[in-house]
Formats: structure tokens, sequence, C-alpha cells
């Protein structure tokens, strides 16, 4: 009888403790997106670039979806020209652009973000931008917090059953040692 309650409990510890892991990386439209995003624009000699942080998250963000080839020519049409609208301004720096050129900027984030079902909004900053996904969650924020959270709930529902099954297997082998039955 222990042998059979040691096979049950090992089997079953065994297929609640699988952990899925989705890792399935980039697909070619999310990285020519991210490629776009690291091109600079050149305002009056100076090369302006996406803050690294943004394009992080916009990455883990991108590792979670599955971009199709028309959204990623849409978006890097959209981003080309808000670079195109930076290059024409005349200005030095994104600091020196006046609110209606940074309204304008933030309308092109806003059409990009659209084509995945998400918006854009002005950040803490005003020359900032956040990224919203359509469930109202922040996808992309000025906060540098490029860290996201990731998993499910199965996982906690894994680690619950394993203890469970590990607590009834060791009370009932202890049971059985003792010559009690439970």
């Amino acid at each position: 009888m222990k042998k059979i309650v040691a096979i049950i409990a090992a089997v079953a510890i065994v297929a609640f403790s699988t952990v899925t892991a989705f890792a399935a990386g980039l697909n070619a439209s999310e990285q020519s997106v991210l490629s776009n995003m690291r091109s600079p624009a050149n305002m009056k000699g100076n090369s302006v670039y996406v803050p690294a942080s943004y394009i992080n998250q916009a990455e883990s963000y991108f590792n979670t979806i599955d971009m199709t080839a028309d959204q990623a020519g849409r978006i890097n049409g959209l981003i080309s020209q808000g670079r195109s609208f930076l290059e024409g301004t005349g200005k030095a720096s994104v600091s020196e652009l006046t609110s209606a050129e940074k309204q304008t900027l933030l309308g092109y984030a806003s059409a990009a973000a659209g084509v995945l079902k998400m918006s854009a909004a002005a950040g803490s900053d005003k020359s900032k931008v956040k990224i919203i996904s359509k469930s109202g969650s922040v996808v992309v924020d000025d906060s540098g917090n490029v860290i996201k959270a990731t998993g499910t709930e199965s996982q906690l529902l894994s680690i619950v059953l394993i203890s469970v099954l590990g607590g009834l297997f060791v009370l009932s082998s202890y049971g059985l040692i003792k010559g009690k039955r439970m």
C-alpha cells in the first residue's frame, strides 16, 4: 500500500509541478519596429534617440503579442513620419519643441499605438509619452521601470497543489508507518 501511495504521490507531484514558460521571442515584424525605434532623428546636427528604457519596455511587450507584417508596416511608417517631423522643426533637441509640436509628436505616437489597439498619453514630463494597453495597464512609460512582471496565476496554483500533495503524502506515509489509516 505504501508503494502505491508513493507512486501516486510522485506522479501527481511531477504532473502538477510543470510550469509553462512562454519564450517565443520576437518575430521579424517586431524586430523591424524595434530597429526603426533605435534609428536616431537628426535634429540640427544632433542625433536624438528614443530612450533605451522605452525600447526595452516595448520589446518586453512585443514578447507577449504576435505583431503582423501589416501592423509593423503601419507602425514603422508612423515612426518615420515622426522622425521626419522632428528633423523638419529646425530645433536642436526635443526640449526646444513648442507645445503644439509636442502635441503633433504625441499624435504620431497615438496613431502608432492605435495600430495595436492601444493609446498614448503625455508622460510625467510633457516631452515624454506613455503607452496604455486596451486593458488600461501602462505598457511603456518614463518611470525607468523596464522589468515587466510575467507569469500566470496557474503557477501559483501549481505551487499550492504541490504543497498540498506533498503534505498529504507526508501525512499518509506517517499514518501508514504507524499502522493508522487516514
